[in-house]
C-alpha cells in the first residue's frame, strides 16, 4: 500500500507530527484558536499564507486548540477518497447519541458510558492484488477524560488474543503524533489505538507493513487535528 497525503493542509500537519517525540506524545500548547464558523467554506477555501516546513534544527511544538469534534467535523476528519493513493474507499458512516453509544460499546466491548457523542467509520481496500485493507474508526467524547477511559478499554481488548487463537499479540512501538498510542500486531493484522484530546482514533489494517500502518495512523491523527483547528484537511 503506497500512502500519499492528499491536501496541503494535512501535509502541513503531518510535517509537525513527524517532529513529535518517539513515544508518540505531543503537547498542545498556546491559547486556543477559534473553530471554523458554520458559514466557512467546507472545501476549496483560500487559506492564509503559512510558513514553510521547519528545518531539522528548529524545535517545534504544534499550537493546536484543544481537540474535540462534532458530527459535521467527523465526516471531514475521517480519510477522504484519495487520501491514500492506491486505496479505494467505502462509505463514510457517522452516527450520534444512542447509535454512537452502541457503536462504541461494540468496538470497545465496554459499557462506553463515558460521554460518547459521535462515532464514525470508514474502510479502504487496496486496488492492487496485495489484498491490503485499512479500517478507520473515530469516537468523539464530551471531554478528554472520557476518551482516555475508553481508549484504555479498547487497547486492553486488542492486547488479548481470542481464547482459541494460536497467534500471540505483539506490542509495537509506533509514533503517530497522538497524545496516547498503543499498537499491536497479531498474525497479519495490526491494531493502533490512539487518543488526541477528546477523540479516540482506531486504525486496523491487514496484509500490509507496519510502516504503512504507521503512516495511515499519522494521517488519521493529522486530519483530526486539522479539523479541530478549523482547517479543511483536503484543502489544496
Amino acid at each position: 500500500m503506497k500512502a500519499v497525503v492528499r491536501g496541503a493542509a494535512v501535509a502541513a500537519v503531518l510535517a509537525l507530527a513527524l517532529t513529535a517525540c518517539e513515544d508518540g506524545s505531543t503537547t498542545a500548547g498556546g491559547a486556543p484558536t477559534n473553530r471554523a464558523t458554520a458559514d466557512s467554506p467546507a472545501q476549496g477555501g483560500q487559506g492564509g499564507g503559512g510558513s514553510s516546513a521547519p528545518t531539522d534544527q528548529q524545535s517545534i511544538t504544534p499550537n493546536f486548540p484543544p481537540v474535540s469534534i462534532n458530527a459535521t467535523d467527523m465526516y471531514a476528519a475521517l480519510p477522504a477518497d484519495g487520501s491514500l493513493e492506491t486505496m479505494s474507499s467505502g462509505e463514510t458512516i457517522v452516527v450520534q447519541d444512542a447509535d454512537a453509544l452502541r457503536g462504541c460499546a461494540e468496538l470497545t466491548r465496554s459499557p462506553c458510558a463515558a460521554g460518547i457523542q459521535v462515532a464514525g467509520h470508514k474502510d479502504m481496500e487496496s486496488r492492487d492484488p496485495d489484498g491490503a485493507r485499512v479500517e478507520f474508526s473515530l469516537l468523539a467524547f464530551a471531554d478528554a477524560a472520557g476518551a482516555a477511559t475508553e481508549m484504555k478499554a479498547l487497547a486492553e481488548q486488542k492486547r488479548k488474543p481470542g481464547e482459541a487463537d494460536e497467534h500471540p499479540v505483539k506490542p509495537l512501538k509506533m509514533d503517530t503524533g497522538a497524545e496516547e498510542t498503543e499498537a499491536f500486531q497479531h498474525d497479519n493484522s495490526i491494531d493502533v489505538v490512539m487518543r488526541v484530546g477528546s477523540v479516540v482514533a482506531y486504525v486496523m489494517a491487514s496484509d500490509t507493513s507496519p510502516d504503512n500502518v504507521k503512516y495511515a495512523a499519522k494521517l488519521q491523527i493529522a486530519r483530526v487535528q486539522a479539523v479541530a483547528a478549523g482547517i479543511d484537511p483536503d484543502r489544496g
